[in-house]
């Protein structure tokens, strides 16, 4: 009886391990929160973000509880282009001198420094601004209303100072996912900005010659929430469909947002650059696209079968001097020779990222040498790896989740991608859906759990494949050439012509292009966007504003009337050719007369020329704009 024991169990055995061979079992790939990376930055620019990454860390543990101060970098990056950052550590006096705006997130703005306070508070005095998140402290005891009313949620936006129609009704319709301090009496010679449910959570105290601005209002977690997609408070997705895992639709924040014309979180962004920073430190700002574009429209083409054919589209696309980005699988066949022809036709080629998610995962066998009873979804990496051996480039920039698969950890996937050096991401969709249902077209910093950046962007689609519901896409050209200036990003199935091959279809994406012609946009691929973007934050921009001083001669309205006014000078640095650069149309009570590049002294006399500038706005709030040459550039703007 042993000895059959023993047989049985031995054939039973080989039978196994040979079943498990031919039919190896899958294993999950579970994919873990990155820290992310602390950003810090001495950059020569007007505006100096201050943040506490350990009392970042340290906060929370609730989604609702965590400090998100990071989303400042967010807002000047995206609005102003180059920031400096500093942390406690970091932060010396001279960065604090050579600011012309200081913001003093909630991290810090609760615990700084004496030695800091005193400097803060003399920068505000010599005419600059201070912007404080949240106030604690000695810090709210000198430029902020008491805060005993305590903490709130708010409900929705009542009043913005300044803003005109439609944009002040947009604001006040846009969903508020945000706490907010009240007080049990405004701040003494404080003047209102903005407002939610009627209490003052953005305000302006007069300090000297410059002022302190307090926002008693969580930003961080209202702009994250909106952009980023907002979880529960255990950082966790929740899918909404029968599906196991969920996908980027479910990280919607407010149903509101579905379907939506404005793009909400920058909306609240640009009023807060150009409706308060720039009403009290008139700061210029690159402008966010090259040249004079109105906006930008990325094409993207994702393929999982038709290998070199799922490029077919840049062809019809370099006829009108566009290009495109394709998204594909590892397994669609793209050859060598098509990714070089794609390359020479100026075309980028990213990943369609199989998820690891028994619906879209690759496998690959896993075991002990020859014995494979397993097999385990490929890896991020090794799909990169694979995808790089056809390219002509040794880098991936762009990738996007397939079918926007995602995980239930809030921000898993985005730390997967970062640490696999992906730059720009476009999972972020809602099928069928168009319109800006995370809050923004630009593409925004991702955020780990901990509220660190993790040193990538989402690019949001804005016009999905098989729109079903949400505004037409001349509706979003439209809108964001009027004043809210968006990348709208288009997501295509090139499978989907050769399956259903529709004239009518293949027509009104050609029109496409004449639209985007006629409101002013440009048509760039995922790759040359970011690395326009980063250009725009590696560049430099420093100014200083002289008031009250007599203009140069060629202002005067007649030779014996000296004119008095305010000077803008600038000092800007272009990393590529092809950008510009806007400032405000008015400096306190002060319109602008004109502008001349190059000034400077030669022989004691000014020697420039005189500059050309565009009319433009942002949210209705005016601009004027002037192209740049690469490298350095002098200007100085002038305002009666």
């Amino acid at each position: 009886m042993p000895y059959r024991l023993a047989l049985w169990s031995l054939v039973a055995l080989i039978a196994a391990v040979v079943l498990l061979q031919r039919n190896p079992m899958a294993v999950d790939a579970e994919l873990l929160p990155g820290e992310g990376v602390e950003l810090t930055r001495e950059a020569r620019a007007d505006v100096l973000v201050v943040l506490d990454y350990d009392a970042i860390r340290q906060s929370g543990p609730a989604f609702s509880q965590r400090d998100f101060s990071a989303a400042w970098i967010n807002l000047v990056e995206q609005e102003f282009g180059p920031v400096a950052i500093a942390t406690p550590q970091t932060l010396a006096a001279s960065m604090l001198d050579e600011a012309r705006v200081i913001i003093l997130t909630s991290s810090v703005s609760s615990d700084l420094p004496p030695s800091t306070l005193d400097v803060v508070r003399r920068r505000a005095r010599e005419g600059n601004l201070v912007v404080v998140e949240r106030p604690g402290g000695q810090l709210r005891e000198m430029f902020s209303a008491n805060g005993r009313a305590g903490v709130r949620r708010g409900q929705r936006i009542t009043h913005a100072e300044g803003l005109d129609e439609p944009y002040l009704t947009q604001l006040r319709q846009s969903p508020v996912a945000t706490d907010f301090i009240g007080s049990t009496s405004p701040r003494e010679g404080a003047e209102t900005l903005l407002s939610i449910d009627g209490a003052p959570v953005i305000y302006a105290l007069p300090v000297g010659r410059g002022h302190v601005i307090t926002v008693d209002f969580d930003f961080g977690e209202h702009l994250v929430s909106l952009q980023q997609g907002r979880p529960d408070e255990e950082y966790r997705v929740r899918s909404s469909g029968v599906q196991r895992s969920p996908t980027t639709a479910d990280l919607v924040a407010d149903a509101k947002l579905l379907g939506s014309e404005v793009p909400y979180a920058d909306l609240l962004e640009r009023y807060i650059a150009y409706g308060v920073i720039t009403r009290f430190a008139p700061v210029p700002a690159f402008w966010a696209f090259p040249g004079d574009a109105q906006g930008a429209v990325v094409f993207l083409h994702e393929d999982a079968r038709l290998g070199d054919g799922g490029a077919w589209k840049l062809e019809y696309e370099n006829s009108r001097r566009a290009s495109s980005t394709l998204l594909t699988t590892v397994d669609a066949g793209l050859s060598k020779e098509g990714a070089e022809a794609i390359h020479a036709r100026g075309g980028e080629v990213g990943l369609l990222w199989r998820f690891p998610h028994p619906t879209t995962a690759s496998y690959a066998p896993d075991g002990f040498g020859a014995f494979q009873p397993f097999e385990r979804p490929v890896s991020i990496e090794a799909q990169l790896d694979q995808l790089r051996k056809v390219l002509p480039v040794n880098y991936v920039r762009t990738a996007r989740s397939i079918e926007g698969t995602w995980s239930e950890d809030w921000s898993a996937p985005l730390a997967a991608l970062a640490s696999a050096n992906i730059r720009i991401d476009a999972s972020y969709a809602v099928p069928g859906q168009s319109g800006y249902a995370f809050g923004s077209g630009l593409p925004f910093l991702a955020l780990s759990d901990e509220g660190v950046p993790l040193g990538l962007r989402e690019l949001p689609v804005v016009f999905p494949p098989d729109r079903l519901e949400g505004p037409e896409f001349d509706a979003l050209l439209e809108a964001s050439a009027a004043g809210h200036h968006q990348v709208i990003s288009v997501l295509t199935d090139p499978a989907a012509f050769a399956d259903y091959p529709n004239v009518d279809d293949f027509e009104a994406w050609l029109a496409k292009f004449e639209s985007i012609e006629a409101h002013g946009h440009l048509v760039m691929n995922a790759l040359r966007l970011d690395a326009f973007q980063r250009s725009r934050r590696a560049g430099s921009i420093r100014s200083r504003i002289i008031e009250d001083t007599e203009l140069p001669a060629h202002t005067r309205q007649s030779d014996d009337r000296p004119r008095h006014g305010t000077i803008m000078r600038l000092s800007v640095e272009a990393k590529e050719r092809n950008m510009s650069v806007v400032v405000p149309t008015r400096v306190g009570e002060h319109e602008f007369i004109g502008a001349r590049s190059g000034t400077r002294r030669v022989g004691g006399e000014l020697m420039s020329s005189e500059v050309e500038t565009l009319e433009t706005s942002l949210i209705g709030l005016e601009l004027r704009q002037v192209p740049l040459s690469q490298g350095f550039n002098t200007f100085e703007f002038y305002y009666d």
